[in-house]
């Protein structure tokens, strides 16, 4: 079904015609307000959980979330899986080990370009939902053109570039971690992935502080492109630019949105760590577990292993299925709160603007210092 283009934030908007990015009225409202509409977002019903699963699965999030199942191999397991293959007798790598990185990186290239892709559709979608949620529950969502999901591509991948220099600075320290803590490990009762961020916590935070500030960025910028459609470059600019304007405004939505998803993610992962040694413990208990059930003679003895196993099973289940469900909705509340945030930093934009252009008027909107939502 074809879509409304009063309606839809897709449909690419004239530079001549600002009013058609102008976001509804809703937008001019605190920061109470946003959130309290962001969850509502989150748990309406409307499909906006699962496409926001989609693309926080595609984007990472399954690898973030399969991390409690995951056994890392040591140097000595890795040795004896890989042979002579990996490593020539001269000590230098051979053929064998070089396809198997360069398939590596290429199965690692196609993924990330399918994610992109599928991400800023679900991008797109979201921000449709969020801003016109009665007419995108009445109508399908049609495909957004080729050159908004190229432009929405190249700002993710733009601002991809000072994590990427912040991950080539930290790899050293990192590895430097992980090689110490696998050869002379500090302590063998903590997981391995605990104790390298904690042995190399510095790089760490630098990390995860320019991560958050260019998906903070990247966030801003592709709500602009999709609302006003100025194009990648300007679209950026613009973004640093609100980010600069309005630093509280934008801090809380950084910290909600964020703040959300990760103790969504820290509960996910006790979750399905938890109920994955379960499994793993049931899995390889040798001791029978005698259960005696009957009365007096028509009573008999069970091993109850198989049971306990299939129960940790379905725990197991369970956990992860709440992993996804509290991951789609925490997702759908980020996606909401940016949208949220843009939508309002545009109606104050088009606010200052016709207040510069008509200052005798009401007074009700000027060019003063009053920036709304901070």
């Amino acid at each position: 079904m074809a879509s409304n283009p009063a309606t839809s934030p897709y449909v690419q908007p004239s530079a001549a015609r600002p009013e058609a990015a102008r976001p509804p009225a809703r937008s001019r409202r605190g920061r109470a307000r946003r959130v309290g509409e962001s969850i509502a977002f989150g748990v309406s019903g409307r499909p906006a959980p699962l496409v926001a699963l989609t693309g926080f699965l595609l984007r990472g999030g399954i690898v973030l979330l399969a991390l409690p199942a995951v056994v890392l191999p040591s140097v000595i397991g890795l040795a004896e899986v890989t042979g002579v293959r990996a490593i020539s007798i001269a000590g230098q790598p051979t053929w064998w080990l070089v396809e198997l990185v360069v398939a590596a990186l290429a199965g690692t290239v196609i993924w990330l370009a399918i994610a992109s892709v599928i991400g800023a559709v679900a991008d797109v979608w979201l921000v449709d939902m969020a801003v016109d949620p009665s007419g995108s529950a009445s109508r399908a969502l049609p495909l957004p053109g080729r050159g908004l999901i190229f432009r929405l591509v190249a700002i993710r991948a733009v601002c991809a570039i000072p994590l990427v220099a912040a991950l080539a600075w930290a790899a050293g320290r990192l590895f430097e971690a992980t090689y110490n803590e696998l050869t002379t490990p500090t302590d063998l009762a903590k997981p391995l992935p605990l104790r390298v961020v904690v042995a190399a916590a510095y790089s760490v935070a630098v990390v995860m502080v320019v991560w958050l500030a260019t998906e903070a960025v990247a966030a801003i910028a592709i709500r602009r492109q999709i609302l006003a459609g100025r194009g990648i470059w300007r679209s950026l600019a613009d973004a640093t630019f609100q980010v600069a304007r309005r630093p509280l405004s934008t801090l809380v939505t950084v910290v909600f949105s964020y703040g959300t998803s990760f103790a969504a993610t820290i509960a996910a992962l006790f979750a399905t760590a938890t109920a994955f040694d379960w499994c793993r413990i049931a899995g390889r208990n040798s001791e029978p577990i005698a259960v005696r059930l009957g009365i007096g003679d028509f009573a008999t003895t069970r091993d109850f292993r198989p049971v306990v196993f299939a129960l940790a099973t379905v725990a197991l289940a369970l956990a992860w299925a709440a992993a996804l469900a509290l991951s789609a909705v925490t997702a759908a509340w980020r996606s909401a709160a940016f949208t949220r945030e843009v939508e309002d930093a545009l109606a104050a934009q088009l606010d200052q603007v016709a207040g510069a252009a008509d200052p005798g008027g009401l007074g009700l909107s000027g060019v003063t210092g009053e920036r709304s939502g901070d």
